[in-house]
């Protein structure tokens, strides 16, 4: 088997510009320049997330697949780590957007209740909301992916089972996994008249389902199979400039989905051939603090663009790109302020009580840098 380098820098770094795709699709629609009539880049941000999904797949089997075929692997151990991972910042997400309704009402400033519907709480509190539980686009709209997340670290010992089960046969595993894709792109075409990747709010958990094995595969692929350097180059020149294209063209809405297949692989296969002072770099901790800009960009704008034009009435219902740039910049710098003091020890304080609760030793650095 051919073996990755522990670390993966360069998925790291496209973490981040897949969470910068996604904070563009949804900042878009107040900027002066209308870049969506000259091209559609910008409205495929979303995107991002399927990204997310096959890189979640292919990270968590190169973390865990050698425990589970050694007998390493608990569960326990697993979940505790991955609650740590996504739970505390989504629950101080949720706390902060509890606190502005509020004090929205108590000031008389105008927002839009219907945004956090009490009813749904209890769904977004259990992460379960994106599993049909709260259909509805309210709260912290971008943790739907966070919901998905949560069903397929649930459902990880049946992917590592897969994976173990097909580890000499990885094109079979992409197969199914691609077969899945579209079975599905079927049920919810049927079901809402959307295809899979439009799955968000409602049932977004079937969109990672497939995703995710096909990340679990490309590891796989991976394992058995290697490009030389300069075909790896080449290749990854060619599909990023056939992403970017078809982004900008807004191609069908699957074929861009799993056109993150290649992407995500190429980058590992780069990672291999990378020196080891490629690991570190401004892009590689922007990449580790991408989950914290995916968290708040949504309600970091929403309370922003507020408080301009309600509370100070600096601006109208358009922002200028200065005024763009520079609220993107304050939310990147929040974002990492966000890492430093809630999610880095919240997932680190977790994870030793869990340690001690299991009786296991501290999780590995791999765990903790790539997880």
């Amino acid at each position: 088997m051919r073996a990755y380098p522990q670390n993966l820098p360069g998925l790291t770094r496209m973490r981040f510009f897949a969470a910068l795709w996604v904070v563009f699709y949804h900042w878009r629609e107040p900027w002066v320049v209308d870049i969506d009539a000259s091209s559609q880049i910008f409205a495929m941000g979303r995107f991002g997330v399927d990204l997310f999904f096959i890189l979640s797949g292919f990270v968590l089997t190169h973390v865990y697949v050698a425990a589970r075929e050694e007998g390493r692997f608990k569960f326990g151990r697993f979940i505790i780590a991955r609650f740590a991972r996504i739970y505390p910042l989504h629950i101080a997400t949720l706390a902060f957007l509890g606190v502005v309704a509020f004090g929205a009402a108590q000031l008389g400033v105008p927002f839009e209740p219907e945004r956090f519907p009490l009813q749904d709480l209890p769904a977004h509190l259990l992460l379960v909301h994106a599993w049909g539980f709260a259909p509805n686009f309210g709260w912290n709209g971008p943790s739907w992916s966070i919901s998905a997340e949560w069903f397929a670290y649930l459902a990880f010992p049946a992917y590592l089972m897969l994976a173990v089960a097909l580890k000499r046969r990885p094109l079979v595993l992409l197969a199914i996994a691609v077969a899945l894709f579209f079975i599905l792109d079927q049920v919810h075409l049927r079901l809402f008249g959307e295809t899979l990747p439009m799955a968000t709010e409602r049932y977004g958990v079937i969109r990672i389902i497939p995703e995710f094995l096909i990340g679990v595969g490309l590891y796989r692929l991976g394992q058995i199979w290697s490009l030389p350097k300069s075909i790896a180059r080449l290749s990854m020149a060619v599909v990023v400039t056939m992403y970017l294209l078809f982004a900008h063209m807004a191609v069908d809405d699957r074929v861009l989905a799993l056109l993150g297949a290649p992407l995500i692989f190429l980058l590992a296969e780069l990672d291999r051939h990378a020196e080891a002072k490629a690991s570190a770099g401004v892009f590689v901790y922007l990449g580790d603090i991408s989950y914290a800009i995916y968290m708040i960009h949504v309600p970091f704008f929403m309370v922003a663009f507020n408080f301009l034009q309600d509370v100070v009435g600096a601006i109208d219902e358009t922002m200028s790109t200065g005024l763009f740039a520079v609220l993107l910049v304050i939310m990147i710098g929040a974002s990492a302020l966000t890492f430093e003091i809630i999610e880095k020890p919240a997932r680190s304080g977790i994870r030793r009580l869990g340690d001690r609760f299991l009786k296991t030793p501290t999780t590995s650095s791999i765990e903790g840098k790539q997880s």
